[in-house]
């Protein structure tokens, strides 16, 4: 039997006792999927889940590389086809990903209007300088 040990992630079963609580010793490893993202289980309820559930990688067949390599050349504006023919994959999938990861930003943009009473300028601002910290963290980090 696996012995439990701390994790940064918690059971996502809404009938489960310890339902979103992190750092509880009640979630262990249970192998990996194909993509090669981690699973695991609830020691309580006995779900067994992903780790990117709730994430735009959730239910999809293609590496995290894949897709975020797919998202770059949609945040380049590059066309539907164009990502298809320059990563080798279907136009379906292109189209698939664009849309989960559409939805995902959407409903980020919805949560900081409605429940932090954000207007869309200041999320816009809030990305920009989110942005500005990343490069000047890239440039310490590389200098």
């Amino acid at each position: 039997m696996r012995v439990a040990q701390k994790q940064d992630i918690a059971c996502p079963n809404k009938e489960c006792r310890v339902y979103n609580k992190i750092g509880l010793l009640n979630v262990i490893r249970k192998g990996t999927q194909c993509n090669g993202t981690l699973r695991y289980q609830c020691t309580d309820c006995k779900r067994t889940f992903a780790r990117t559930i709730g994430t735009p990688f959730f239910h999809r067949h293609l590496k995290k590389k894949e897709i975020k390599n797919i998202c770059k050349h949609l945040a380049e504006k590059n066309g539907y086809r164009s990502i298809a023919r320059i990563t080798g994959h279907h136009l379906d999938t292109i189209r698939a990903i664009a849309d989960v990861v559409g939805n995902h930003c959407k409903n980020y943009s919805e949560y900081f209007v409605k429940e932090l009473s954000l207007t869309p300028v200041e999320i816009d601002e809030m990305w920009g300088f989110v942005k500005k910290k990343k490069n000047i963290a890239k440039a310490r980090a590389s200098g």
